[in-house]
Formats: structure tokens, C-alpha cells, sequence
């Protein structure tokens, strides 16, 4: 084809067809100009179907690792709701000064409130991934990035009390460690493995008195109190969590549709 046309460009210059061979020489730089664009415009689709293809693939590992994080969050948001219920009931018994006519119910709300503290891990794996190489361009959805960077966020914030949380906690067990045993639950030391009958005299041993002197110990309902505080601020993270990990996985389907 382009002997063809070369042979054709020297039979007007020779013949002396100058108008000719001007006419002859546009519309030739007119069929590479169309013959680029064609390409280009290939080119492009070929580029587009491959983004396309990769934001699917995308999206199900998102999906898949926001379904995992709802699951952990559903979760720790039930042992969190627990561990301030009981929190609460021991700060209650505290200040009607009724400790001792719950004493079969306390080493339940010690072990699982003061004494107990859950934070969800979210999977961010694939987003991390999107954000270092630029992938997360080619989620089109834009609710669904914007939800994304809301979320990352959250966590991020949401972080910022652990090692204050850290503090208490680890301050909390030692105001409690000389009554550790005696207050401990039969359930959690089943959970340890620690098999003794109910009625062990190791378990009974001066309960009442470890009670008594558990009602006495202002400052370790004072640092209960604080992270009662922390517990529940943390509480409200990750149901906000929760409600974001909702909208993602509901923009994702509407985009896997």
C-alpha cells in the first residue's frame, strides 16, 4: 500500500501536476492523521477495558475485606456494650453502697467491665494497597472513595486513646491484683483453664471481705469512671464505623450490578 501510493506521488511530480500532487499529498496526511487516531482511539479502549477489569477486581477484594471488618466490628461491639453494662452496674453498687448484696454477681462485672477492654481491627488491606499505587483512581464511584477516606480517617482518630486506654486498664488490674483470684470469675478462669469445683474454698475465701474493701477503694472507681468515659466514646467510633462499613459494602453493590 505504500509502494502504492509512493508510485503514485512520483507519477504527479513527474508529470508536473503540481495542484494534483498538493491535493494528493493533504489527503494523504489526512489518512495517517484518521489512521493515528484510529489507533489512539484503540488504544484507549484496550486501556479502559483493562482499568475496568482491574477496578472489578478491585472491588471484590474490598467487598470481601469490608465484609470481614463488619463482622469483627459486630462483634466487638457486643463485647463492648458488655464490658460497659457491667461497668456501669459496679459504679451503681458502688454508689448506693450495695456492693455486698450483689456479692455472687461482682467478680462477673470485674472481670468483664474494669478488667475487660475490645477494640475492632478493620482489614484495610486492599485500600492501603489502592492508596500506594494509585489504583484508587479507578474506582469511579465517587460516593464509594468518598466513604473509603472517611472511613480510613475514623480509624485513624479512633486510635489515638489507645495508649491512654492502656494506662487505665493496666492501672485498674493493679488497684485489683492483691484480689485478683479471689474476685476473679469461675467463668474466666474456666476460660483459662483453670478447672475448680463451685464451691472451692479457694473461691469463697474472704469474699466478702475482698467486697468490703473493694468499696472502700475510691480511687479504683475513680479510674473505673474515666474509662467508663473511654469505653463508651470508643463505643460510638465504632458503630460510626459500622454505619461507613454499611455504605461501602452498599456502594459496591450498586456498582457490581
Amino acid at each position: 500500500m505504500i509502494k502504492l501510493f509512493r508510485h503514485i506521488r512520483y507519477n504527479l511530480m513527474e508529470t508536473g501536476k503540481s495542484t494534483k500532487y498538493f491535493k494528493y499529498a493533504i489527503g494523504e496526511i489526512i489518512l495517517v492523521v484518521i489512521g493515528i487516531l484510529i489507533a489512539l482511539q484503540i488504544n484507549n479502549w484496550n486501556e479502559q477495558r483493562k482499568n475496568h477489569n482491574t477496578e472489578k477486581e478491585l472491588l471484590f477484594a474490598l467487598q470481601m475485606d469490608f465484609v470481614e471488618t463488619k463482622k469483627r466490628l459486630k462483634e466487638t461491639i457486643k463485647l463492648q456494650n458488655t464490658v460497659i453494662s457491667n461497668s456501669k452496674k459496679l459504679i451503681e453498687l458502688y454508689a448506693t453502697n450495695t456492693l455486698l448484696e450483689h456479692k455472687d454477681s461482682i467478680p462477673e462485672y470485674i472481670c468483664y467491665g474494669p478488667l475487660s477492654w475490645w477494640r475492632a481491627e478493620p482489614v484495610t488491606g486492599t485500600y492501603d494497597a489502592m492508596l500506594s499505587t494509585g489504583q484508587i483512581d479507578l474506582l469511579r464511584n465517587k460516593t464509594l472513595r468518598r466513604y473509603l477516606t472517611e472511613f480510613d480517617a475514623e480509624i485513624k482518630s479512633g486510635f489515638e486513646d489507645h495508649e491512654h486506654s492502656m494506662d487505665l486498664l493496666t492501672l485498674l488490674t493493679v488497684a485489683q491484683s492483691e484480689s485478683f483470684f479471689d474476685l476473679h470469675s469461675i467463668k474466666a478462669q474456666n476460660e483459662m483453664g483453670i478447672k475448680l469445683p463451685d464451691d472451692s474454698f479457694l473461691i469463697h475465701k474472704n469474699i466478702e471481705e475482698k467486697i468490703k474493701k473493694l468499696a472502700l477503694n475510691k480511687k479504683f472507681f475513680g479510674l473505673l469512671t474515666h474509662k467508663l468515659v473511654m469505653d463508651q466514646n470508643r463505643l460510638r467510633r465504632q458503630n460510626k464505623l459500622l454505619d461507613f462499613t454499611d455504605q461501602i459494602l452498599n456502594q459496591i453493590s450498586l456498582e457490581s450490578k
